[in-house]
Parts: structure tokens; sequence; C-alpha cells
């Protein structure tokens, strides 16, 4: 069972992407090693469900295979994930402006003008 769902899986841009961030310097080293764990419980004789039992056997090591990628894309640095995905450093920062349709940040000032009345109260 785990056989065509791992090959479904190598169809996708996950393997690149994950092989790729385990390279980078930018993702911490915390988080490279949750794949290798992953790969050490699949190799690894003990598992929670033993293999002999007809589908729940692999059901454990797809289990893991999904957490562990899945975790270790949702805890890598969003700008790096992104970096990767579109090609292009991404900007997530707060202060990062507003952009118009075409992706140009718009600057602008403002100023606050106080209402007169308040002007008379003040004098």
């Amino acid at each position: 069972m785990a056989a065509p769902i791992l090959r479904l899986l190598m169809l996708t841009r996950i393997p690149g992407l994950v092989f790729r961030l385990m390279l980078d310097r930018r993702v911490p080293l915390r988080l490279k090693l949750i794949i290798p764990a992953a790969v050490l419980y699949l190799i690894m004789p003990i598992d929670l469900l033993p293999d002999i039992f007809p589908l729940l056997g692999h059901t454990d090591d797809l289990i893991v295979i999904i957490l562990a990628v899945a975790s270790f894309l949702l805890m890598t640095p969003r700008n790096v994930v992104v970096e990767y995905l579109t090609g292009r450093p991404a900007d997530l920062s707060a202060d990062a402006g507003a952009r118009d349709s075409r992706g140009n940040v718009i600057e602008g000032e403002y100023r606050h003008i106080e209402d007169e009345d308040e002007d008379k109260r003040k004098s």
C-alpha cells in the first residue's frame, strides 16, 4: 500500500523541495534532523505496527513519512520555502508596504490635519 503512495509522492515537487531545503543554510539543523529520523525509523526492524499485518503493517511507515515531511515543511522558515517554490526571493515582512497589481511597492506620505474646533480649544 505504501509503494503506490510513495510513487505518487515522487511525481510531485515535494522530494526536490525537501532536498533543496536540506542543503540550504537558512534552515536550522534541528529541522534538518527530522527527515533522517524518519528514514531511520523506516530502516529500524522495530515498528509500532509489525509488517506481518496485511494492510496495517505499512500504514505506520506511511504516516511517519507524511508527518515528517509535513512538519519539516511547516516549520521551515516561510520565506525560504516560498523562494524555492516561486524561484524568487519572498518579501514577507510586515512593513513591505502596499503593492499594486504589478507587484510594485507604492510609497507615500500622510499627515494628520486636526479639525478647526480642536485648534480653537487648544488656544
